[in-house]
């Protein structure tokens, strides 16, 4: 009987210690579960103080430079950067797009490798408009307008917080640029941060004019009218996932069935 009680005991003790164990580790996972959501919280609330300056893509010379209209979008996003910063606010500048469909990529005189739009625009920014290197990021994928504002999202504002954008682009592109911008960035599901904030700043059509801006508007007029058309069902990221990657001829592999299609040698100029 003694032994049997001795036993009992341990049980007990050792049942006792366990169940103590539990709520020890308990109650160390729950702190560090609260911790982690107050670091999440700290984040979002510095990512919501900052000022995200978007420049979508627009064409690189044959060395790899940023065009005369990108370069005056460019100078645009620096002002506001260093007006923003002068005012003490965070912020940043994302220069989007690896390249176009259109043609193919330019080649760095010095280096031999392909040059990526953003690349260009974001050396451009660093080396020639005094941005700092840490405060530009680069969306080094899409081909178009519509990858540029989906990639945008994907890869860099939603899970960076950036909840407050502002948008620079000429005038020859802006309709469509804040069309598809406007349309993706108000998809479903809605961030944890909530909604988007949009700001669209227009820079003159820096070397485009005559029949070269005249061709480039026209492809603009029917780009944004196929767009409207082809989204109108899209409510959420997913279905425009399923619409970039499935129907898209920029970016969905069907497009490998045929030989590409000429654009039109004077909008071609403005690509």
């Amino acid at each position: 009987l003694r032994h049997k009680v001795v036993a009992s005991y341990y049980m007990v003790s050792i049942g006792a210690l366990s169940r103590g164990s539990l709520v020890v580790a308990g109650s160390a996972a729950a702190v560090a579960v609260l911790l982690a959501a107050r670091e999440w919280r700290r984040q979002i609330a510095l990512a919501l103080d900052e000022s995200i300056i978007v420049v979508p893509g627009g064409g690189l010379t044959l060395d790899g430079r940023p065009t005369p209209w990108v370069r005056r979008r460019l100078e645009e996003a620096a002002r506001i950067y260093h007006a923003r910063r002068k005012a003490g606010e965070t912020c940043r500048v994302v220069t989007l797009s690896l390249g176009t469909p259109h043609k193919p990529m330019p080649i760095d005189p010095q280096s031999q490798f392909q040059v990526m739009e953003a690349e260009g625009g974001a050396r451009c920014l660093i080396r020639d408009l005094s941005v700092d290197a840490e405060d530009v990021f680069e969306e080094n994928w899409s081909l178009d307008t519509i990858g540029n504002a989906y990639m945008l999202r994907a890869g860099h504002t939603d899970p960076a917080g950036w909840n407050r954008l502002i948008v620079v682009n000429n005038e020859f592109h802006m309709h469509r640029t804040r069309q598809i911008f406007e349309k993706v960035f108000s998809l479903e599901p809605r961030p944890a941060f909530g909604a988007y904030t949009l700001e669209f700043v227009e820079v003159p059509n820096e070397g485009l004019e005559g029949e070269v801006l005249a061709a480039r508007k026209e492809r603009e007029a029917k780009s944004a009218a196929g767009f409207v058309v082809n989204t109108k069902e899209i409510r959420t990221m997913r279905q425009m996932h399923s619409f970039v990657f499935s129907k898209h001829m920029a970016y969905a592999s069907k497009r490998l069935l045929k030989d590409r299609e000429p654009v039109d040698p004077k909008a071609l100029q403005t690509y």
